[in-house]
């Protein structure tokens, strides 16, 4: 079954099978496609990361009642450093308990 989007192109599982209808624009190649999709699998990776931060900001305020701050701090220290070491699969940092 064929997938048709904006019907510019249409792919079954295969590059190979990629038709591409647009004539403006020569058909990308399979490592420039490939490309994008890496680049849209980290950019949702960095969108969970931004999440999480956001998620313990109110954990550094200075009156948040927290006797555990150090251990929240290098849990967001792991966080931001996370796209450096990330790869397909690898689980984020767990929040301290």
């Amino acid at each position: 079954m064929d997938v048709v989007v904006d019907n510019d192109w249409c792919c079954r599982k295969a590059y190979e099978s990629l038709r591409w209808y647009d004539t403006t624009e020569p058909k990308p190649t399979q490592e420039h496609l490939e490309s994008l999709w890496e680049e849209l699998k980290k950019e949702h990776m960095r969108q969970e990361r931004n999440q999480l931060l956001k998620d313990s900001d109110f954990r550094m305020l200075p009156d948040y009642p927290n006797t555990n701050k150090e251990a929240w701090e290098l849990y967001r220290q792991d966080l931001r450093t996370f796209p450096e070491t990330w790869s397909e699969g690898t689980p984020f940092p767990s929040p301290p308990e």
